[in-house]
């Protein structure tokens, strides 16, 4: 079963550039949900010996975050060279796609999943909502909060995004489908993340991961979710920050948008045209 077919009917639309196979991959889902794992854990191993340099520098603690990225991206990449004809952008999801539904669709998956955290909230009131974070609340020097925004709000949208987004999604789902595809990407999305939040936070972190990947096969595009990823962390970068980072709420999207602008250059229903002949043919 293919991510990219079909579509929903909101999203559909005609090619008008012959249609490109090479931009479609058949990536297997045990070998994706690997190469995922050992680059978060690999990141993570770089990111404590990067830290261990300077325990107490604010700056390096706050550049780490790059690294993760880095190391996480790098493992995605050699990973997906198997089951891609020629991987490129397009094959990891970064494609443009009409901005109505784009905007549509992400506002209503950003609207649910803050909606699913105020419940989430309000029920684990109590038991450990409090932030331990390594960034904690407090004022930043501007060259600490720079770095900051750019780990947190621009690099970590945009990789992993890509990492379980862009392709462990399109394997699982390949696998079982859209639907298991996005729930085993949620939860592998979640415990991605218990090193760096509290247990309580990560309810939370599976809903927005659900989320993302039913907002990259609603549009067939990467874009929308790294927009409101960049945007929902620009937000609690600011909650953290007691406002200090509020720029970051406007920039960090766009940021993101427009680094991965020349990147985005195929059309998502062209990669969907693509898919449709070659199931038939």
């Amino acid at each position: 079963m293919s991510l990219e077919a079909p579509l929903p009917s909101a999203v559909r639309g005609f090619a008008r550039k012959p249609p490109r196979r090479a931009e479609v991959a058949d990536w297997r889902p045990v070998a994706a949900a690997i190469a995922v794992a050992a680059g978060v854990v690999l990141g993570l191993l770089a990111e404590f010996g990067l830290i261990a340099l300077d325990p107490h520098g604010r700056a390096l603690v706050a550049a780490s975050g790059l690294l993760v990225d880095a190391v996480l991206l790098a493992a995605v990449l050699l990973s997906a060279r198997r089951g891609a004809q020629r991987l490129g952008p397009a094959t990891l999801g970064l494609r443009r796609t009409p901005v109505g539904p784009a905007l549509g669709w992400g506002a209503a998956v950003l609207g649910g999943v803050w909606l699913a955290e105020i419940i989430l909230t309000a029920l684990l009131a109590g038991h450990g909502q409090e932030h331990h974070g390594r960034h904690a609340a407090g004022a930043f020097a501007p060259d600490v909060a720079v770095l900051l925004v750019l780990a947190v709000a621009v690099s970590a949208p945009i990789v992993e995004e890509i990492a379980f987004r862009g392709y462990l999604f399109p394997a699982l789902a390949g696998w079982r489908g859209p639907w298991i595809g996005a729930l085993l990407t949620a939860v592998l999305f979640a415990s991605a993340h218990v090193l760096a939040l509290p247990p309580a936070f990560l309810p939370g972190i599976a809903v927005f991961g659900f989320g993302a990947c039913l907002l990259r096969w609603f549009t067939g595009s990467l874009l929308p979710g790294v927009a409101i990823h960049a945007f929902n962390n620009a937000v609690v970068l600011t909650a953290l920050s007691r406002g200090q980072l509020w720029w970051a709420i406007p920039a960090a999207p766009l940021v993101c948008l427009a680094l991965l602008a020349p990147f985005s250059r195929t059309r998502a229903e062209d990669v969907e045209t693509a898919v449709a002949e070659t199931a038939s043919a």
